[in-house]
């Protein structure tokens, strides 16, 4: 574990409000930015590929004995989040037994989905991974897509039914939604605390700078989406960016109903550096 920290960065714009600074080099260069999909940034972190990173809230709940939360960082929402989205032919109800297709690039928003459409809807499709193109394949009724390929499908209208997984979430629970927290490996932590905080001050400094400058980061973020600044400035006010006692309710919340579900052994347990 020579040399600098190695982040992981989310590809999305929906980090940009963290990233941001960082990538305009206003908050040092003291480690080596990697990015990539959650799924992959959730891969390399757990084989040890990465020090740092963004993760799924899912990944945390499967590793936790492996990670350390970083305080006071997560990509949350109280409501809608706008770019976790489920497009539908149908109406969710008449989804059983049907095939739906999830974007295999986030395991938390999958996992939410399956929660959502059997609590609210009652509905057990059947569902199978793969990347998201331009529409439905051939004998799929729905599909789920996150960050910016959500964000472009959505902006074409053509689909009559879909579904905000943070305000579903909210329907359900009267809870915020945590998609993504910040981890650091717990060895990496036991070895380099020093440098594990040095980061994490540089992350919490960055977010700061970032949601202070949106009009910036807006302008930045057309070159992605096809969305106006009027559009993008209403979808980053929609996301939270902190840890705090709400987000932590809801992440436990979400932890409840995964291993309710079977997808998680045990009930996981938040540790911080």
């Amino acid at each position: 574990m020579e040399g600098k920290l190695r982040l992981g960065r989310i590809h999305y714009i929906n980090v940009l409000p963290i990233y941001h600074a960082l990538d305009q080099n206003h908050a040092g260069n003291g480690f080596h930015l990697v990015s990539g999909t959650p799924a992959e940034l959730n891969a390399r972190l757990f084989a040890g590929a990465l020090d740092v990173s963004a993760i799924s809230s899912v990944e945390y709940g499967r590793h936790h004995r492996d990670y350390a939360l970083l305080p006071d960082l997560s990509i949350s929402t109280e409501g809608d989040v706008g770019s976790v989205l489920f497009f539908s032919r149908i109406p969710f109800r008449r989804l059983n037994g049907r095939e739906v297709l999830l974007s295999q690039a986030s395991a938390t928003s999958a996992a939410l989905l399956k929660i959502l459409l059997y609590e609210l809807f009652g509905a057990r499709p059947l569902y199978r991974c793969g990347p998201i193109a331009n529409g439905f394949p051939d004998g799929c009724y729905g599909l789920l897509a996150i960050g910016d390929e959500a964000l472009r499908l959505r902006a074409t209208g053509i689909y009559p039914y879909f579904l905000d997984l943070g305000r579903a979430w909210h329907e359900l629970t009267g809870l915020p939604f945590v998609f993504g927290v910040w981890a650091a490996r717990h060895d990496v932590w036991q070895k380099k605390p020093a440098e594990v905080r040095l980061l994490h001050q540089t992350l919490l400094a960055a977010k700061a700078r970032g949601l202070n400058a949106l009009p910036e980061i807006c302008r930045h973020a057309q070159k992605s989406v096809n969305l106006t600044e009027e559009q993008l400035q209403h979808y980053f006010r929609q996301l939270r960016y902190d840890l705090g006692p709400r987000q932590l309710e809801g992440l436990r919340a979400f932890f409840r109903y995964l291993q309710r579900y079977g997808a998680l052994e045990e009930m996981p347990e938040l540790r911080f550096i």
